[in-house]
């Protein structure tokens, strides 16, 4: 069915009004429309009644995999000037990361390194790396993920999807390191549609093409094969290095535990932060085509 982008973003702000801030609902409904305007629909509405469930203190279990509730009126407490503490205090990602983008643009200083924490599902970290590039930064971040990642013939799930973006006036890349991502098997076990060749694996190791095998405990092949695992093991261990969470991959954890020198690594940063002093066509998309029986769902939510 075909929805209105404005009315799309008034009955999620109505939602979202029900369980956090007034501001923290206005982000949320832009931030959501936006990326199914963008096509990116995997960080959409349908995120929407999961958010809810997290909001309303629930866990959800996406294929063997819990997800902590969300704090929906958690404080973004931000400090620093040239190196930029953040801690989400576990409320909504996109939230934190538009909070984050204000801060660094009134700042205004010529260059940022920014260490984050707490903070629950971000959904696009092009928020962040758009955001600069419209007050002329050169912008890098990248995040880890839930484990959801395994290669061929490895059971279980060993390392997050973990997503990095790049970002400079004019372009933007935004990418997690699996074939596929998990919001689009849901979209496609949701549609009742086989996956691609080549890109899960259900939880005995093997090649599958069914969305549900994902959902229950199987996982995302990397880009690249071991190349991308590669990458998403370092950014697992950067992120989780400098994030002093408790909520880790236990496997990242017995490798930091196995080596001590890590936490020389930690010392080397400052006790004092404060160091120094395609869219032209988006924007003429009017309507969104949403799915049925996900839009009444929306419907029930605001009620």
């Amino acid at each position: 069915m075909k929805v209105d982008v404005e009315e799309a973003k008034e009955l999620v702000y109505k939602i979202f009004s029900k369980v956090t801030y007034a501001e923290y609902a206005k982000y949320l409904s832009e931030e959501l429309v936006e990326a199914e305007i963008e096509g990116h629909s995997d960080h959409g509405l349908q995120l929407i009644p999961y958010y809810i469930k997290l909001a309303n203190g629930e866990e959800v279990d996406i294929g063997g995999q819990k997800i902590p509730p969300i704090n929906p009126k958690g404080k973004v407490e931000i400090s620093g000037e040239n190196l930029i503490t953040v801690n989400g205090n576990m409320t909504f990602g996109q939230v934190v990361l538009r909070k984050l983008v204000n801060y660094l643009l009134e700042k205004n200083l010529d260059y940022y390194v920014v260490i984050g924490k707490n903070i629950s599902h971000l959904g696009r970290l092009s928020t962040f790396t758009r955001g600069l590039s419209k007050g002329n930064y050169a912008s890098l971040i990248m995040a880890r993920s839930p484990p959801l990642i395994s290669l061929k013939g490895m059971k279980g799930r060993i390392l997050g999807n973990n997503p990095i973006s790049f970002g400079f006036p004019g372009i933007i890349i935004d990418t997690a390191l699996s074939v596929t991502s998990f919001g689009k098997a849901l979209e496609k076990y949701i549609k009742g549609e086989k996956l691609d060749s080549n890109v899960i694996v259900n939880k005995e190791g093997e090649l599958s093409d069914n969305p549900k095998d994902l959902l229950e405990g199987g996982a995302l092949l990397p880009i690249g094969d071991y190349k991308g695992f590669n990458i998403a093991l370092g950014i697992e261990l950067f992120t989780t290095m400098f994030s002093d969470e408790e909520d880790v991959n236990p496997f990242i954890a017995l490798v930091l535990r196995a080596n001590e020198n890590f936490k020389n690594v930690l010392l080397r940063l400052p006790s004092n932060y404060y160091l120094l002093n395609k869219e032209s066509k988006l924007k003429n998309i009017k309507d969104l085509e949403i799915p049925d029986n996900l839009w009444k769902t929306l419907v029930n939510l605001a009620q």
